[in-house]
This record gives C-alpha cells, sequence and structure tokens, in this order.
C-alpha cells in the first residue's frame, strides 16, 4: 500500500478533525501520536513549523500549548463543581484571571468550548448567574413585580430617577422597548398620563435652553427632542 501523501490541505483538514475528537494538539503528544503529521506539518515544503499549520487550521496555539494533558472533561467539572460550592463567582472576569489554565481548558474544543457550556455541563444555572450581573428581561419583570407588591412607584419619572438602571435596560429594542411595555410585559397597568417633572436627563438640558424655555414631558420619552424642537416658535 502507497504511503500516504501530505499536503497543506491535507494537514489542515486532519489537525481540524484531530482537534474536534478532542485529541491533544499539543507538541509533545503529537509527536508521540501522528509523528508523521507532526513531521510533514514541520516540513519546509508545507508550513515550516507544527504552530504555523495549527494556527492555519483555524486554531489558537497558544491555547493548544498551554492546556495541559492533566485536563480531561471530569477534572474541569469537578473544579468548576468545587469552586462554585465555595461561593465564587464563576462569571466574575477575576475569577477568569485568577483560574486561567482552568477557564482556556474549558473553552478549548476538545473539551466544552465554552466556559458557559462548561458550567451548564456541570449542572449549574448559567442564566440564573448571568441575570444577577445582567439587567436580562426575566430579571426586569421579576423587580417590576416585587417593586410593585412593595407598594413602590412605578412611574416613569420616579423609576427613572431613583431606579436608573432598570429604566434604561427596558427601554433598550432587545427588552422592552419602553418602561410601559415593561410593565404591561410584567401585568402592571400603566398610571395615567399626567403632567409632572421630566426626568433628569431633560431636566439638565431645559437649563441650557435660551430665554428660559422649558420643557414638560406629558408620556415616557421614547428618544430626547433636539434642543430646536423644544424651544418655542416665536
Amino acid at each position: 500500500m502507497p504511503e500516504r501523501v501530505w499536503t497543506r490541505d491535507k494537514i489542515v483538514e486532519t489537525i481540524r478533525r484531530l482537534n474536534d475528537k478532542g485529541i491533544d494538539l499539543s507538541p509533545t503528544a503529537i509527536q508521540k501520536t501522528h509523528s508523521a503529521l507532526f513531521s510533514s506539518a514541520r516540513s519546509q515544503s508545507h508550513f515550516g513549523s507544527w504552530r504555523t499549520a495549527v494556527e492555519a487550521a483555524g486554531l489558537s496555539y497558544d491555547d493548544i500549548k498551554r492546556i495541559k494533558q492533566r485536563w480531561s472533561r471530569d477534572e474541569i467539572l469537578r473544579q468548576i463543581k468545587e469552586h462554585h460550592a465555595r461561593g465564587d463567582d464563576l462569571l466574575n472576569p477575576e475569577f477568569k484571571i485568577r483560574h486561567r489554565n482552568l477557564y482556556l481548558a474549558a473553552c478549548a474544543h476538545r473539551y466544552f468550548g465554552s466556559w458557559r457550556r462548561a458550567i451548564q455541563a456541570a449542572n449549574l444555572d448559567h442564566e440564573s448567574m448571568r441575570e444577577s450581573r445582567v439587567w436580562t428581561k426575566r430579571r426586569i419583570l421579576k423587580k417590576i413585580k416585587e417593586l410593585a407588591r412593595d407598594g413602590k412607584p412605578l412611574g416613569w419619572a420616579y423609576i427613572e430617577e431613583h431606579c436608573p438602571g432598570i429604566y434604561r435596560a427596558a427601554r433598550r429594542k432587545e427588552n422592552f422597548g419602553s418602561w410601559n411595555n415593561a410593565l404591561l410585559e410584567a401585568g402592571v397597568q400603566p398610571s395615567p398620563i399626567r403632567r409632572g417633572r421630566p426626568p433628569k436627563s431633560l431636566q439638565a438640558q431645559n437649563q441650557n435652553l435660551a430665554g428660559g424655555a422649558s420643557a414638560v414631558m406629558l408620556h415616557e420619552p421614547k428618544t430626547l427632542a433636539p434642543r430646536s424642537d423644544l424651544l418655542q416658535r416665536h
């Protein structure tokens, strides 16, 4: 049977296939398991080095080199569960820096491909962890219902001043588009439209208007109007 003929395309294809199977592609390991591939990739007629061949396959050579053979799916899951049991914040950027090797191993394609998938594989609720850090739609609705139960005012002017984070998040297009829409989604009927003090963002604008003109918003603003639109025409 003739010997296998290695081409640049064949080398790249093989590296990707081995990576998808979870084969250790570190230089030390690949020399033992696929010596012909390793030698051909390093040939000057092909890539000249294993690093160049790996990067030509679209993989991070530094990640492959850092991940030591001691890592396995079971070991990654064990450490994630252990850190969670200690009360560590697994989504904190500082945690990922302090435990960089664990994070890189979990994100490697041969194991889980991402930190989120690794956390989920450890039977932990990644979405709940994320919601405790950012204003998701579910967290916004939960907070609105809590405010309603506590008898807090839910008018947009009050929320814009006292809870600016949830107010801005609710108005984002990817969430609800407006505070009133968020209230309706939470099963809360918005208060009737009435005159009142404009939000702080508009107060600052009004103070700079020429001639002391002022603007009073009768309903929740979708966007801030330009100053020229706020001035009375004479």
